[in-house]
């Protein structure tokens, strides 16, 4: 009790505070809400800057741009480090180069890994400090891009894309076009804000993501090469390669099309018609000379019979995105079951699409969204974990491997049950020697000549090319050129698997094959 008087009695003698005493404690109140807010500021700034899975970039190294690297980790592609991450892919040292880094930064920016939103991802690439191990082959791009220009320079009006992808990672070896991945100058005449921009000019400039992809470069039809989605919806349905149909030239689909268009008959159903070697435009097929001969009345038949529905799910399964807005329409429920010139390669499609979907089926349908990178290293050095492969297994092994087989047919390989694809020779035959490879795949020359598209499949690369007029032009492909092109992307393919060792791919269970 004396205690707690003494302390009472000194508390209560204490002197007034002053002016001067009450303005040092204002002043040390200040200082230290100045104090706690900064340390707010800095806490949140340290989450913001940290490398995703929960390391901590170096304050030092907070506002370092990130940097893309090919894959033999030392040669540099880009530097991110302007407010446009794709001038970097513009002041690439090799030009052809950006269309692999533009490819680079679209992925990031879709990564949820590197930001709650595009803004944020952007901004993390832009000054994360990151060392980003691409997957480009410098070599085997370095040669593609030669073949590509040796067919078709840059200023030729026609566009000659390709791609290939490694199965079972979906790694991106190579992407080249025949174009200069250089900004457009904007045009000095008044132009219409609400129209769209063109992406796919004929001259030789563009950043256009012509290999990968976007909503306003969807792509152009591959034709045939997607016949192979109504095979593989067949086999996963139960049916056998060796399912037969009598086919005629021209068939009456149960498709409605308008009455006034030259493909409809009968008071306005879908009639196709077999067009290419005259001994395959009717008779009794089944998958294998089907396939190899792109039989068209074949296929539209057999769409009817697992639905156009599935057949459209099965490409979306292997990884074919819709990209433009009527083929979005027409692949949703809603209208998927009645569209059924799907089955002909009508909608609009890349060539790096085309050949992860192949390269799903070579690694026995197990698909691999393309991944332009092999690993990332955060500011400190540490690997980023997450980055990929993002694998999953989308079709039975075995009918993967089925479909493999039937696309042996139209590359002038062989069915592992033997003589199956039939007689005579298709403009991709000489393909097979040219690889010098097992290989599997399709091509696609469209009706109108302005498209051929060629996807070879190996079990260790996927590679496919696609050739098209100018976007909006009449123009056709002339004689010889989709067989040069077929030699082009053959010739790639075979360059890429030279230094692998020579593998086949596993044969199908012969229940999904042939008749007991």
């Amino acid at each position: 009790m004396a205690g707690a008087s003494t302390s009472e009695s000194i508390i209560e003698s204490g002197p007034e505070p002053g002016p001067v005493n009450r303005r040092a404690v204002l002043a040390v109140a200040v200082v230290l809400v100045l104090v706690a807010v900064v340390g707010v500021v800095l806490w949140q700034s340290s989450r913001d800057t940290a490398a995703p899975g929960g390391s901590q970039a170096p304050a030092a190294a907070a506002r370092k741009p990130s940097e893309l690297y090919a894959a033999d980790g030392t040669t540099l592609i880009a530097r991110f480090d302007t407010d446009d991450p794709r001038d970097g892919c513009v002041r690439a040292p090799v030009n052809d180069w950006g269309f692999f880094c533009e490819y680079v930064v679209t992925w990031w920016q879709a990564q949820a890994l590197f930001g709650d939103d595009v803004a944020q991802r952007t901004d993390r690439l832009l000054h994360g400090g990151y060392r980003i191990g691409g997957s480009l082959d410098l070599q085997l791009q370095a040669g593609t891009k030669r073949r590509v220009d040796a067919l078709l320079p840059v200023t030729d009006p026609k566009v000659f894309s390709l791609a290939a992808i490694e199965p079972g990672t979906g790694l991106v070896k190579t992407m080249a076009v025949n174009r200069n991945f250089r900004r457009q100058p904007l045009p000095t005449s008044s132009v219409d804000q609400n129209q769209p921009p063109l992406r796919l000019p004929a001259g030789p400039d563009t950043v256009a993501p012509i290999v990968s992809g976007d909503a306003d470069t969807p792509g152009e039809a591959a034709g045939a090469p997607f016949m192979m989605f109504t095979l593989a919806a067949a086999l996963d349905s139960g049916l056998r390669l060796d399912h037969a149909i009598d086919t005629k030239r021209v068939y009456q689909s149960k498709y409605r099309i308008d009455p006034s268009s030259p493909a409809a008959c009968n008071g306005g159903y879908w009639c196709p018609a077999n067009t290419g070697d005259p001994a395959y435009q009717s008779g009794r097929r089944t998958m294998w000379d089907a396939f190899g001969h792109s039989v068209l009345t074949y296929f539209v038949a057999l769409e009817e019979q697992v639905g156009a529905n599935q057949a459209i799910a099965m490409a979306k399964r292997l990884g074919i995105a819709f990209r433009s807005k009527e083929d979005q329409t027409l692949s949703e429920p809603a209208a998927n079951a009645q569209w059924g010139a799907f089955t002909l390669g009508v909608s609009a499609t890349t060539a790096l699409d085309l050949a992860n979907a192949y390269a799903t089926l070579a690694a026995d349908g197990t698909h691999c969204d393309p991944l332009p990178v092999a690993k990332v290293a955060d500011s400190g050095g540490r690997p980023v974990a997450g980055v990929g492969p993002n694998c999953a297994s989308v079709l039975r092994p075995e009918v993967a491997r089925a479909a493999i087989d039937a696309g042996r047919c139209p590359l002038g390989d062989r069915s592992a049950f033997g003589d199956r694809c039939g007689a005579g020779k298709v403009l991709t035959t000489p393909v097979r020697a040219a690889v010098d490879r097992p290989v599997s795949g399709q091509f696609g020359l469209t009706s109108n000549r302005r498209t051929f598209s060629l996807v070879i499949a190996a079990p260790q690369l996927a590679t496919a090319g696609m050739l098209t007029t100018a976007q909006g032009g009449t123009a056709q492909l002339g004689t010889g050129v989709p067989e040069a092109a077929s030699g082009v992307i053959a010739g790639v393919a075979h360059d890429a698997l030279a230094p692998l060792p020579a593998r086949d791919f596993t044969a199908p269970p012969r229940e999904l094959a042939l008749a007991a």
